[in-house]
């Protein structure tokens, strides 16, 4: 996770970003060093709603699962879950 953050900063860090990413902000502004760094990750990061496998996925026939084998909704049309949601 430090080195996904440290990544996302080199990213932003990028001219292509001037004038919109004015500078870090909160906790992660002053998040200088590995150990600051780690800090800020542990206080600021967590689940929501659900992680993954809340939507089981089946066979077209089956009357289980919510979604079919090409991650189409069942008894929709149009629509398809592509998230980790599906497992």
């Amino acid at each position: 996770m430090r080195e996904a953050v440290k990544s996302a900063r080199k990213f932003l860090d990028a001219p292509a970003w001037e004038g919109y990413v004015l500078r870090p902000f909160g906790m992660l502004a002053n998040a200088t060093t590995d150990v600051l760094l780690d800090s800020y990750i542990r206080s600021s990061t967590g689940t929501s709603a659900h992680c993954t496998g809340t939507n089981a996925m089946s066979a077209n026939n089956s009357s289980r699962g919510v979604v079919d084998p090409d991650f189409r909704i069942k008894g929709l049309s149009g629509i398809r879950v592509v998230d980790a949601s599906v497992l």
